[in-house]
């Protein structure tokens, strides 16, 4: 097909932008080929409310993505949509050219790579942080087979090397309960890596961290860039400003605007309707 000489310009897509993320004149099945996760015209409503309206978000294979937005905006909701919880009224979400997320369920989502860390840490504070990482290694598993199987050489090389990522190597024989709130966060974290999860999906990261917390944070999410594909949450702007290299921002549903932090930061709707008087 070939293009028209004046394309419309993408949606969210940033002022300094030179080329859109999703091309509006390119087929379904090219846009889905070079995107590890493309959402297109998804809409959630809620009795009457859009938690989404014809929302559209593209994320490159080992791209780092920060969604910002006011409270309501939808962020938790997309990742609703893209993890299987909920399943939206109108559009289009995909996974590796692959597999359509919207006709899987939360099992097949997650087995196919897709993971996901809530705002609030779920691990098991009764075990060991080892155990919680041995347990989420033996997930995909039987029953049986979990319950009696010893890890080999190379499975307890591979936890090792997962500990030293997420800053846990020395606290591995502690109960995952006695752990700080911040150092939970990465044993969370720590469970999807070894999981394998190509795409992580990070609710709010750094809430309710020390500050030496979030740039132990910070140095293990740009370590995970390039490996992985994430869409990092949060309303930590300084934080933000830390990892971000493409900033989404949602109001009411929908991308408000998309860019650098540079961009987002001079945005006059994103300074009314989020930023407000800061200074970014």
């Amino acid at each position: 097909m070939t293009p028209p000489n004046n394309p419309p310009a993408a949606q969210g897509m940033g002022a300094n932008s030179q080329t859109p993320l999703v091309l509006p004149w390119e087929p379904k099945a090219l846009r889905r080929r070079r995107h590890i996760l493309l959402l297109e015209g998804i809409t959630v409503v809620f009795e009457g409310f859009k938690a989404l309206n014809n929302l559209n978000l593209a994320l490159r294979e080992g791209e780092l993505r920060c969604v910002i937005g006011p409270n309501g905006a939808g962020k938790t909701t997309m990742m609703d949509v893209i993890t299987g919880l909920i399943r939206p009224d109108r559009g289009e979400a995909w996974y590796r050219d692959s597999l359509n997320l919207l006709e899987a369920d939360e099992v097949a989502i997650n087995l196919a790579g897709i993971g996901r860390k809530f705002q609030k840490p779920s691990v098991f504070e009764s075990l060991t942080v080892w155990q919680n990482l041995e347990l989420a290694l033996k997930a995909k598993k039987t029953v049986f087979s979990t319950l009696v199987a010893r890890l080999s050489g190379a499975e307890k090389a591979y936890l090792e090397e997962n500990l030293q990522l997420i800053n846990l190597a020395e606290s591995k024989d502690r109960l995952a309960g006695s752990l700080s709130h911040g150092q939970k966060q990465w044993l969370e974290i720590g469970i999807l890596l070894v999981q394998k999860a190509q795409v992580l999906l990070l609710d709010e990261p750094v809430a309710g961290l020390t500050t030496q917390e979030i740039e132990r944070t910070t140095e293990l999410l740009l370590s995970l860039e390039g490996k992985h594909s994430l869409i990092v949450v949060e309303h930590d702007m300084s934080f933000v400003r830390s990892i971000a290299r493409t900033v989404t921002v949602l109001h009411q549903g929908a991308v408000l605007a998309e860019g650098d932090m540079a961009t987002i930061s001079s945005h006059p709707a994103v300074v009314e309707a989020y930023l407000g008087a800061e200074t970014c």
